[in-house]
C-alpha cells in the first residue's frame, strides 16, 4: 500500500508551483460581469488593488481553480467508494457542501451560498430557517458556543455579512477532489511504466490539459490553501479532514515516501487534534456538540490513532498516541444515508444491508 518502504529510494514526486497569492483575496478578484448603465455606457471591469489587510480566503477565481462539474461529479463519485473503507467523515454531506461551495462561487461572493437541492443544507426535509442561515449551517457547521477552545484561545465571534466557505473547508475540498482524479485516472488508463509515469504528467500539462483536472495540481492547491489558513485561523475539524485526504492521497499516489511525506504529516495531524480537544469524548462537555459533531469528532480521532499506529509501525517507531492517555469512546455504527447535522438520533443500518451503507467496517478497524 505504501509507496516505498524504509531504506529504499522513491522517485520524487511531481512539483506543481504554488499559485499566485492574490488568488485568495477577494479585492483581486476580477469582476465576473458589468453593469451598463445610462451614465456608465462602458464600466470599468478592471478589480481594485488588493488591500494590505486583507486575509487569505476562498474567491471565484480560487474556485476556478477546482475541475469543471462534469469532471467533478466523476471525481466526487470515485471518492465516495475510495471512502467505503476510511469513513472518517460523512461523504454524502461532504459532496453537498461541494457542490454548495462551487455554487457560492458561480454566483458572487455578495450573494448568500445556496442550500443543496432536496432539503435543508444537511439533506433533511424540514425547513431550517433561512437561505442564509443554511449557507451559514453548511459551510460553518452549527453556531459555536460561547467560550474558549481546547487550546485555551478564544472562540472567534460570528462573522458579518453573507456566509463564505472556508479555506480549510475549500483544502479538503481540493485534496478530495485530487484524490478522486487520481483514482479516477489509475482506473481509466493502463498504469504506464514506473520511468514514465511522471514525465507523462507532465507532458500532459505542457500540452495544455486543464491542470484542474491534475491530481498533482489540486493535491498542491490543497497543500497551498491549508498553509495559508492555519497561518491566519484557528484550527477546525476541515483541518484534520485535510490533512487525512491528504494522507490516503499520498499513500495512493505512489511517488512519496512515508518517511518525507506520511510520517511528518500524522505527527502534525495528532498534536492539532489533541490542541481541538479530540482526545476527551464530546460527552465530558454536555450541551457543547450536536449529535452529529459529537460522532464527527470520534470518527477523526480514532482515524488518527488508526494512522498513528500503522505509519509509526512501517517507520519502526513507537506510537505517538499512548492507549491510556484519552477518553474518546469508539464512533457508533450508524447508516450513512440518513445520518446527517440534523438527526436527533443514531440511524441504524437495517439488517440484511450492504456495509457499504454504513460504518461496521470503520469501527472494525478501530477495533
Amino acid at each position: 500500500m505504501f509507496a516505498t518502504t524504509r531504506g529504499h529510494a522513491c522517485r520524487a514526486r511531481l512539483f506543481v508551483p504554488p499559485i499566485p497569492y492574490e488568488t485568495f483575496l477577494l479585492s483581486a478578484s476580477p469582476l465576473r460581469t458589468h453593469v451598463t448603465t445610462s451614465t456608465d455606457l462602458f464600466p470599468s471591469v478592471t478589480p481594485p488593488s488588493p488591500r494590505a489587510d486583507e486575509p487569505p480566503q476562498v474567491t471565484p477565481t480560487l474556485l476556478d481553480r477546482l475541475p469543471p462539474p462534469e469532471h467533478r461529479e466523476k471525481y466526487l463519485r470515485a471518492l465516495s467508494e475510495t471512502m467505503m473503507l476510511h469513513p472518517c467523515f460523512n461523504v454524502r454531506h461532504f459532496e453537498q457542501r461541494v457542490g454548495a461551495m462551487c455554487a457560492w462561487g458561480e454566483v458572487g461572493p455578495s450573494a448568500p451560498a445556496p442550500a443543496p437541492a432536496g432539503g435543508n443544507a444537511y439533506g433533511g426535509s424540514g425547513p431550517a430557517g433561512t437561505m442564509k442561515a443554511l449557507a451559514h449551517e453548511l459551510f460553518f457547521g452549527a453556531p459555536p458556543k460561547p467560550g474558549k477552545h481546547a487550546g485555551g484561545r478564544e472562540a472567534a465571534p460570528p462573522r458579518a455579512g453573507a456566509p463564505k466557505p472556508t479555506l480549510s473547508f475549500f483544502a479538503a475540498a481540493a485534496a478530495a477532489l485530487a484524490l478522486g482524479a487520481l483514482v479516477s485516472r489509475d482506473a481509466d488508463a493502463p498504469s504506464p511504466p514506473p520511468d514514465a509515469a511522471g514525465e507523462g504528467e507532465n507532458a500532459a500539462g505542457q500540452d495544455g490539459q486543464d491542470h484542474r483536472c491534475s491530481p498533482a495540481a489540486l493535491f498542491a492547491l490543497s497543500e497551498q490553501a491549508l498553509g495559508l489558513y492555519e497561518r491566519t485561523a484557528l484550527y477546525d475539524l476541515d483541518m484534520l479532514i485535510t490533512m487525512i485526504l491528504q494522507i490516503l492521497y499520498q499513500l495512493h499516489d505512489g511517488q512519496m515516501s512515508v518517511a518525507q511525506g506520511v510520517f511528518p504529516l500524522v505527527g502534525k495531524m495528532i498534536n492539532v487534534a489533541r490542541m481541538m480537544g479530540l482526545a476527551i469524548d464530546p460527552d465530558e462537555f454536555p450541551g457543547t456538540y450536536s449529535l452529529f459533531e459529537a460522532e464527527t469528532r470520534r470518527r477523526i480521532w480514532w482515524d488518527v490513532f488508526y494512522y498513528d499506529l500503522f505509519v509509526s509501525d512501517c517507520m519502526g517507531h513507537p506510537p505517538l498516541i499512548a492507549d491510556n492517555s484519552f477518553t474518546t469512546r469508539m464512533p457508533a455504527e450508524v447508516d450513512e444515508e440518513h445520518f446527517n447535522p440534523s438527526s436527533m438520533s443514531l440511524p441504524v443500518l437495517p439488517a440484511g444491508e450492504s456495509l457499504e451503507k454504513g460504518t461496521q467496517y470503520f469501527v472494525l478497524k478501530c477495533r
